[in-house]
C-alpha cells in the first residue's frame, strides 16, 4: 500500500508513505464502523479523498487514542490535513 498527496491536477505532491509491517492502517480501516470513510478504503485497488473526505478522514483519525496512534497513522492524517488545505487529494494504492 501506497499513499500519497496529490494536488487538483491529480500530481503526486508528496513523497509515498506506506503501511508498516503490521498493516496497521489498513487493520484501522477494516475495523472502522461502516458509516466511515476510512472503511472506503480498499486493500486491493485505488482510493481517493478529496477535500471534503479528507476533512471527515482527519476528523476520525484524530479521535484515536493518542497512544494508539502508530506512526503510519499520524503521517496519514498529516497528508488528509495537507490535502484538505490545498484543495488536493489523498491518494491510496492498494496491492
Amino acid at each position: 500500500m501506497e499513499i500519497h498527496l496529490q494536488n487538483s491536477l491529480h500530481e503526486r505532491i508528496s513523497e509515498k508513505v506506506g503501511d508498516d509491517l503490521n498493516q496497521s492502517f489498513l487493520s484501522l480501516c477494516r475495523e472502522a464502523p461502516e458509516s466511515s470513510v476510512l472503511r472506503g478504503v480498499q486493500a486491493i485497488g485505488d482510493t481517493m479523498f478529496n477535500e471534503l473526505q479528507c476533512r471527515r478522514l482527519v476528523d476520525e483519525l484524530t479521535r484515536i487514542p493518542e497512544a494508539s496512534r502508530l506512526p503510519v497513522i499520524r503521517r496519514v492524517t498529516e497528508l488528509a490535513l495537507q490535502a484538505s488545505s490545498c484543495h488536493g487529494y489523498l491518494y491510496i494504492s492498494g496491492d
